[in-house]
């Protein structure tokens, strides 16, 4: 496809995700899909409310119904779109991705991110006149918010903080406003970082760059830390000490309690091929069986579906938990873990002490064309001669980014030195003279 990644359309607002784009792609979802009505939310991006102006025009002329829900974290309409009933859900937002990037992602009626075959529908629909239908009406739904919370409060009934400190990074995204106040109506004496709603600077701090958050849950005497990402569809966790304890540790550690909880109704998690070896190993060791699926969380939800399974996500802080939500949910998720906490009268850095992980290096290398990079004769001769130095003692996954221009590189292994110096090889490759860079 030539428009969709991994998590719906992105691109530099303005210039590759235009106001025109936008629209089209909104109608032609709406023609696709027929939805009769469709809610439609935003993060707090500069660019956000044209966008999502432009994409309720679109599905209004399609003939849909629009529902505005305003600045709202993604995960919040996976759940409104089945519990309301509409036929479609719409978010403006790219993420995790810097402020001047911006993206448009749908929805389907049972609350999933659409599958690439329904994504290749709307692209196909692209150049299509309008549907032949009155146009639809385009109305705020000011509830929208209210009811996101009542259902977040639902998923953990008996949560009382008690004075617990917790700091927030909120990223300046979409949970700004909700999850300080969730959190605090609960008890908890709550630290907020990147709390103003801003979209020149969602991202700079939160999941993405949780650095300052390491240091100021210690600075702060705090007992956990949690990071969201500008949609809110992430939670990166942070102990008392202010070490990052990422997904794929944090759901290693807690699936043998969920399981003997009666919260899980099978020992089983999935998780993607970025996933650190040693977060698996211990999964084994307990008798759960360990599923991976490639990037992305629509890749997770689907197999979780799928497969049965209760519990799956990503290191980055895409944490599903199935029985409460069909997507990542970075409020759901904190809230969820902290129950967890309270109730095996434990912290975060306790609780994931026994995970022990294998060493991960990672880089990130900008390329404008990652596919034809990766294509290169010198580039997969570079491939094939790191894995051969690992020996089948370690990992490598060297991937086109979904959602960006670049490229992803993340070797795993028992030498944390020898895995520097194979990264640094790799990046000099696919940094090659004459291969156009961004």
């Amino acid at each position: 496809m030539r428009y969709f990644g991994t998590d719906g359309v992105r691109g530099v607002a303005g210039t590759e995700l235009t106001c025109e784009l936008a629209f089209r792609l909104a109608r032609a979802a709406g023609l696709a899909f027929r939805p009769q009505r469709a809610l439609l939310a935003l993060d707090t991006r500069l660019s956000g409310p044209a966008l999502a102006s432009a994409c309720a025009a679109g599905l209004a002329e399609a003939g849909c119904d629009v529902d505005l829900a305003g600045v709202l974290p993604s995960p919040a309409v996976s759940h409104l779109v089945p519990r309301r009933g509409y036929g479609l859900g719409v978010v403006v937002s790219a993420s995790h991705n810097p402020p001047q990037d911006n993206g448009v992602k749908f929805y389907g009626p049972d609350g999933l991110k659409l599958p690439p075959e329904d994504e290749a529908r709307v692209e196909g629909l692209l150049d299509a006149p309008g549907g032949g239908r009155p146009p639809g009406g385009v109305a705020d739904w000011a509830g929208a918010e209210a009811e996101y919370a009542a259902v977040l409060c639902a998923a953990a009934p008996d949560l009382a903080l008690n004075r617990m400190k917790v700091v927030l990074d909120c990223a300046h995204g979409a949970t700004a406003r909700l999850a300080p106040e969730i959190l605090t109506d609960l008890g908890a004496e709550v630290t907020v970082i990147g709390g103003e709603p801003d979209g020149g600077r969602i991202n700079e701090t939160g999941a993405a760059a949780p650095v300052l958050l390491s240091r100021e849950v210690p600075a702060c005497g705090a007992e956990i830390g949690v990071a969201f990402d500008g949609d809110g569809d992430r939670a990166l966790f942070v102990d008392r000490r202010g070490t990052v304890v990422e997904g794929d540790r944090l759901m290693a550690a807690l699936a043998p309690h969920l399981h003997a909880w009666g919260e899980l109704s099978r020992p089983a998690v999935v998780f993607t091929v970025l996933a650190n070896l040693g977060a698996e190993a211990y999964l084994l060791e307990r008798g759960f069986a360990v599923e991976r699926v490639p990037v992305g969380d629509r890749n997770v939800a689907w197999a979780m579906r799928e497969r049965g399974i209760d519990l799956g996500g990503e290191p980055s802080g895409h944490v599903i938990f199935r029985r409460h939500a069909s997507t990542g949910d970075g409020i759901l998720t904190a809230l969820l873990v902290l129950r967890a906490l309270k109730r095996l009268g434990t912290d975060l850095g306790t609780l994931a002490a026994p995970v022990r992980l294998f060493p991960q290096v990672r880089a990130d290398v900008p390329v404008a064309e990652p596919e034809a990079a990766l294509a290169d004769p010198a580039v997969q001769a570079a491939i094939q001669e790191a894995k051969a130095k690992l020996d089948g003692k370690g990992r490598l996954v060297v991937r086109p980014s979904g959602t960006q221009p670049l490229i992803r590189i993340m070797a795993e292994g028992a030498d944390e030195h020898g895995l520097d110096r194979l990264v640094h090889d790799l990046k000099k490759a696919l940094l090659a003279p004459g291969r156009r860079l961004l």
